[in-house]
């Protein structure tokens, strides 16, 4: 728990070691320790140097680093999920369903998945790029392509709320792979993830092995 409390504090202001102890009261190994790891992952920078009143070393002052500042946030879901109810209201459905595949297009794009790079190596990227949010995911060989199943959905809230955002993620996994997918999910008591993406093997060249 120190860390997220070490975190809200230099959020509020630039501190030097000695400042987050008092505050915290710990030592100060274990706050180094924390904020060694806070600045690992990116959370934490050292601001500037402060040359103390009387004999002694410079002490560094921390500060949250940019981006930090929704770490913590539970809202992502329910304003994603407010939102997409609003525009389900407010659009027809055609509209709202392009609007959802073109959003899957873009994060595939953003994400800087190649579909060049073959079928395999491109569905394994996918892959990442979504347990990376929160995924986690397993592929099922079937006839002519690959069922992609997802046992924990990030965006469950906003499935429940309105069905077919799943075509986003049916069209990143068909961006990722330059291949056709389709959503098969199940929307049970419990919610299970799937996406149908055909394996189409170029003219002249033989079926890609499976992804293992």
């Amino acid at each position: 728990m120190m860390k997220t409390d070490l975190l809200n504090l230099l959020r509020r202001q630039p501190l030097t070691v000695n400042a987050l102890c008092e505050s915290l009261g710990v030592t100060r190994n274990a706050v180094n320790v924390q904020l060694r790891q806070l600045e690992a992952e990116g959370l934490v920078r050292r601001a500037r140097t402060v040359v103390r009143n009387g004999p002694g070393k410079p002490a560094n002052l921390y500060e949250a680093a940019p981006g930090s500042e929704d770490l913590s946030s539970s809202a992502y879901q329910v304003v994603l999920a407010t939102l997409l109810g609003e525009l389900g209201s407010r659009l027809p459905a055609a509209k709202l369903s392009d609007i959802l595949e073109q959003t899957g297009r873009r994060l595939a794009r953003a994400a800087g998945l190649n579909p060049t790079a073959g079928f395999d190596e491109a569905l394994r990227a996918a892959l990442a790029a979504v347990e990376r949010l929160g995924a986690s995911t397993e592929v099922v060989e079937q006839p002519g392509g690959v069922v992609v199943r997802n046992y924990s959905c990030p965006i469950a809230s906003a499935v429940r709320t309105e069905p077919c955002v799943c075509r986003a993620l049916a069209a990143f996994f068909s961006e990722a792979t330059g291949q056709p997918a389709v959503e098969q999910c199940l929307r049970g008591e419990r919610l299970i993830c799937q996406y149908l993406v055909q394996r189409r093997p170029a003219k002249g060249t033989r079926r890609a092995r499976p992804v293992s």
